[in-house]
């Protein structure tokens, strides 16, 4: 399942067109109509076809001049959603992550903070 977040914008002559037309879309939500051209609307993934499909099919819409992709979430299916899934698994903690690169070649050894004796 896929909620995407998008931005829409139309010549505020064409806007009228365009909000029934998305609001006859299958997994489109409208936002609150400026009235200058601008649309924010809500795109669901559908049994027919994923979000990132009917994003792609808006975007070609003769009367959209720009779309934008403000927001993604994205998550397995339930049924097919492992019970127990870590999504942050390979990932180590920062301490980890800090002695790796202490030990790389990336960054040089450190030297001693005491200034040399004359």
């Amino acid at each position: 399942m896929s909620i995407l977040g998008i931005v829409i914008r139309v010549r505020p002559i064409e806007l009228s067109t365009v909000r029934v037309r998305l609001a006859g879309t299958a997994g489109v939500d409208l936002g609150p109509d400026q009235g200058d051209g601008r649309l924010a609307a809500v795109i669901e993934s559908t049994a027919a076809q994923p979000a990132a499909t009917t994003m792609g099919e808006i975007a070609q819409w003769p009367e959209v001049i720009n779309l934008s992709l403000v927001y993604e979430h994205s998550e397995p299916e339930s049924a097919l959603a492992p019970t127990s899934f870590d999504f942050r698994a390979w990932r180590g903690d920062v301490g980890d992550f800090a002695r790796r690169q202490a030990q790389s070649s990336v960054f040089p050894a450190s030297t001693s903070a005491t200034p040399a004796q004359e």
